[in-house]
């Protein structure tokens, strides 16, 4: 009995986000370009059941967690905001591609998407699983809010992520010669119908 009792504390001392309630999501917000060895700072967002600041009194230690292909791992902490459940994080990281996870204090890392530097983020969406909303309606937050929805004073059940993607290129106009050879072609074809048709109308 001895040993199965300290099997089951092992086990709550373990997993302390079941016993906080679960699990939190990381949202990024909006970040620019990243170029290599330069620092960068970004804000983020750690949500319990990816809708709420954490309500259980002290989160603990927060930030962004980047491992490389090559091996390489660095953790950067980030400090607490103005608004509940925002912080920023300060980083620089040398070239190379990173898979990103959001520190969440007693919760689990969060997987964010990936890096590259230089580069942008290429965020992945939280899974509908990771975001569940509560029947309270409340919501915390004034003109800085996290990158979630509102529908009737309550967070839509889509949140949309907040850090840049690849952007699609611009559609470029195009080349001179094209629009050469297509206006050639058209006056080709226009004055090959008006030979064609002259004795037509000459009958």
């Amino acid at each position: 009995m001895r040993i199965l009792a300290l099997i089951c504390a092992f086990l709550l001392i373990s997993a302390p986000s079941a016993v906080a309630g679960g699990w939190a999501v990381t949202y990024l917000d909006p970040v620019s370009a990243v170029e290599p060895v330069r620092a960068h700072t970004v804000g983020y967002w750690v949500l319990q059941h990816g809708t709420h600041p954490f309500v259980g009194g002290d989160l603990g230690k927060t930030g962004l967690h980047f491992k490389s292909d090559t091996g390489y791992e660095r953790t950067f902490v980030g400090v607490s905001l103005g608004e509940p459940a925002h912080y920023a994080v300060t980083f620089a990281l040398p070239e190379g591609k990173y898979q990103v996870f959001g520190v969440q204090g007693m919760f689990q890392e969060h997987p964010l998407g990936t890096l590259a530097v230089p580069g942008t983020f290429l965020i992945k969406p939280p899974d509908s699983d990771k975001v569940a909303f509560g029947s309270d309606g409340t919501w915390p937050w004034k003109e800085i809010a996290p990158p979630i929805k509102k529908l009737a004073g309550i967070p839509s059940a889509s949140p949309a992520p907040a850090a840049a993607v690849s952007e699609e290129p611009a559609d470029e106009p195009a080349p001179v010669w094209l629009v050469g050879l297509v206006v050639t072609g058209a006056a080709g074809l226009f004055v090959l119908l008006r030979k064609r048709l002259r004795p037509a109308a000459r009958g």
